[in-house]
């Protein structure tokens, strides 16, 4: 792993879906520079796959994250997001079709997990899923960097309409593709942080950020991606100057699931 390689990697994860061509005109590189280094990112294992994050809300559900002592973990099919931290903690997204199922599932969590750490439900409006972007995610999840053309191919419907349903989706924050790293073995760092001064911090964490979820009351968790713990602790301590009681986790795995039930 050299800056190069750190730099494909963080712009995978601001864009899992961004062309070869894109990608290395961004790294001022040839496009078979760029893929070579990627093939080796996945022979060395640092780089695992793509994934694919919805938020629920796109689909009519509701969600909620909440964190857990990790001395035992715990899965299930309504647990569309995973984060494992190094402060002996996981963090949950949990979906559900309302606020009252999502408490039900947490009251369920707290049988085997214990008292939750942290609990954060941001204030939301599910939408009614639409059944055209609802095959296109499908597709999607199946396959997180298929071309527009494959995805217009399988589903058989124009690919000037599949590229403007996913530039609506991307933009709206309903989808996002991330790469699948081995976080330790890259020997980069990866934090989030819980702020309900999201806007305060926003600019100071936008070199690194590579995910936000924040809602109409500027509470929210910012996923950013850096070189070295040095970075995140410069970056923490430039966002506590201004939010003095935001939450900081370091991050070594990050698992999605998709669209869940």
């Amino acid at each position: 792993m050299d800056e190069l390689d750190k730099k494909i990697l963080l712009y995978l994860f601001r864009d899992g879906r961004i062309s070869i061509r894109s990608l290395a005109s961004l790294l001022n590189l040839t496009p078979p520079t760029v893929l070579y280094r990627i093939k080796n990112l996945e022979k060395e294992e640092i780089l695992e796959g793509f994934q694919l994050l919805v938020n629920p809300n796109f689909y009519g559900k509701y969600y909620s994250f909440i964190a857990f002592k990790n001395l035992m973990d715990m899965d299930d099919k309504w647990v569309f997001l995973k984060f494992k931290c190094v402060e002996w903690l996981n963090v949950y997204g949990i979906v559900g079709g309302s606020n009252a199922e999502i408490e039900d599932r947490i009251s369920f969590m707290r049988k085997t997990l214990g008292e939750p750490v942290m609990q954060y439900t941001p204030l939301q409006q599910p939408l009614p899923p639409k059944e055209l972007d609802i095959k296109i995610v499908k597709a999607l999840q199946e396959d997180p960097r298929a071309s527009t053309a494959e995805i217009s191919k399988k589903l058989g419907i124009d690919s000037k309409i599949v590229i403007k349903r996913l530039k609506i989706m991307k933009n709206r924050g309903y989808i996002s593709v991330i790469p699948k790293i081995n976080i330790p073995k890259s020997g980069m760092s990866v934090f989030s942080m819980f702020s309900k001064r999201v806007p305060e911090i926003r600019d100071i964490l936008s070199p690194c950020r590579v995910l936000e979820i924040a809602d109409k009351n500027n509470v929210g968790i910012e996923v950013c991606l850096t070189e070295n713990i040095e970075n995140v602790r410069n970056y923490v301590r430039a966002v506590r100057e201004k939010d003095k009681e935001a939450d900081v986790m370091i991050i070594y795995d990050i698992n999605t699931k998709g669209i869940v039930e």
